[in-house]
């Protein structure tokens, strides 16, 4: 069973596919774009909260310190309460106290600070100050650096007590000016240079921490959504790839003819508006082939019955009529069988056309179907010199011997229609295909009308065709015969001088059924 195959809807899918694959270029695109400006906008909030943060531990810290060394805590944005510091501490004292009270301090979720000793005494306390948005760490560095009251290597010691200060000794400050010099390390992390002479140069940086979950959430977040893109276009290009496919072997059908197409083809296409040309076209050319078919099978079987009326009715006229009169009867019989044969040629021509024969392959020895064409043909081939090459240890072959007896013998008698005196009749057979050459040594045919003879009543104008006749079916039957066979008919020159027409067929073509 099968079905028409609507080639409109079909390419109406396939646009569909295609529109579904720009979208999905078009949404993996968006969401990979919204996914990533999500998470650059959580890597910036994060980052800023967390230089915030630095910036405001720094300040605690080392406003702390000013304090405990009896330093200005003007800049500090905490407002201090001294009123219980008595005396400056020792730099062990102030490593004490600082690692004791900012080790595990929350900044974000208090307000109030308080500083206790050993002996968990209140020595002082700050109170974080919202009325400016500034911090001034370098002032309060400065501030601490610039107390005569400890070595380079005490204020190394206290700062790195600090959580959020890393202070080492930098060896590439050559060219720093005197004093303190702030400038911005990798990854935006502020930091400063302390050059003093007579001590090692002294880089204090405030690292900004950015927690490695948060970026390796933002890189499995784009990376999933990568993937997924990626997965929709594959999916979307294997769906286009099949599409292509369908289209070509329903365009593959149509080049040979069908107009049905098996259930098992896939139902898509591609290329709307040309599928849909392609579509009315072909149902166009389907209905007036077989209306052309239709007609000319109804003429052709109707024009038997008043063709065996002309051939009874000139046979019962011989009895009625003289002896001067017998010519002209019998040129009119020869008439009636010459229109009886084009009836013949065009019901035969119709069936190959149609493929609604069968062919019975046997085994066929080509020798005596060549020996039984030019015995039956004798009144019209005994003029010629007919010279024929065939092995005898080859002559065996595999095909449909009536119809090849049929084609075998329009070849023959077309060369003899154009040969002057020879003809050629050659055999050769191989372990793929058995090829049959004709030829002769009339005028030969044109490299650019040699296509052209195959064509139904295609009469050549040149001397081939004005000659001889004919109604130029007999070359379409026998290259019908030649496909159904599953070879092809060449045409070329001929070493005689004339054509050489070359049958070929497959010797592995076994098709019991061409209908």
């Amino acid at each position: 069973m099968s079905k028409r195959f609507n080639l409109t809807a079909l390419a109406s899918k396939m646009a569909r596919s295609s529109w579904q694959l720009y979208l999905s270029f078009i949404l993996g695109g968006l969401v990979l774009l919204i996914f990533s400006l999500v998470s650059l906008y959580r890597a910036q909030s994060n980052h800023m909260l967390s230089h915030s943060k630095s910036l405001m531990c720094a300040d605690l810290g080392i406003s702390a310190l000013n304090v405990m060394i009896g330093r200005d805590t003007s800049l500090s944005r905490f407002k201090w309460d001294t009123s219980n510091v008595s005396s400056p501490f020792t730099a062990d004292q102030i490593v004490s106290i600082v690692e004791r009270n900012l080790s595990d301090i929350d900044l974000l979720s208090e307000d109030r600070f308080y500083f206790y000793t050993d002996n968990k005494e209140v020595v002082f306390s700050a109170i974080f100050s919202h009325t400016s948005d500034m911090y001034l760490i370098e002032g309060l560095l400065k501030s601490f650096l610039e107390s005569p009251k400890f070595s380079q290597i005490d204020r190394k010691k206290l700062l790195n007590s600090l959580p959020c200060i890393a202070a080492e000794y930098n060896d590439n400050s050559s060219g720093s000016p005197i004093g303190l010099s702030a400038f911005h390390s990798d990854l935006g992390n502020s930091a400063f240079i302390w050059v003093q002479k007579g001590t090692p140069s002294l880089k204090i940086a405030i690292p900004v921490h950015i927690s490695e979950n948060i970026i390796l959430l933002m890189t499995n977040i784009i990376g999933v959504t990568i993937l997924l893109m990626l997965v929709l276009i594959w999916k979307g290009l294997l769906s286009l790839e099949q599409k292509r496919k369908t289209f070509r072997d329903f365009t593959r059908e149509i080049a040979k003819g069908n107009a049905e197409v098996p259930k098992n083809l896939s139902d898509d296409g591609t290329l709307e508006e040309l599928a849909g040309s392609f579509d009315s076209m072909s149902l166009h050319i389907q209905r007036l082939l077989r209306v052309q078919r239709d007609m000319i099978n109804a003429i052709s079987h109707e024009l038997r019955t008043p063709i065996a009326r002309l051939r009874f009715g000139l046979e019962s006229l011989k009895d009625d009529v003289n002896d001067n009169n017998l010519p002209a009867i019998d040129g009119l019989e020869g008439d009636v069988e010459e229109l009886n044969t084009l009836v013949d040629e065009v019901l035969t021509y119709g069936k190959l056309e149609e493929g609604g024969l069968t062919l019975h392959f046997t085994k066929v020895d080509i020798d005596d179907v060549i020996s039984s064409i030019v015995e039956n043909n004798e009144s019209l081939l005994s003029n010629f010199d007919i010279e024929i090459e065939i092995d005898p240890k080859q002559s065996l072959v595999l095909a449909d011997a009536h119809h090849l007896h049929r084609a075998l013998q329009n070849l023959i008698l077309n060369a003899s229609k154009y040969a002057k005196s020879r003809l050629k009749i050659s055999f050769d057979c191989d372990d793929v295909s058995c090829k049959i050459d004709i030829e002769d040594d009339g005028p030969g045919i044109a490299f650019e009308d040699r296509d052209k003879v195959f064509i139904p009543f295609q009469r050549l104008d040149n001397s081939r065709t004005r000659a001889s006749g004919g109604y130029g079916l007999g070359l379409a039957i026998v290259q019908k015969i030649a496909f159904w066979h599953g070879g092809a008919v060449l045409i070329d020159g001929s070493s005689l001088g004339g054509a050489k027409f070359s049958f070929i067929w497959s010797k592995n073509y076994h098709k019991k059924d061409v209908s």
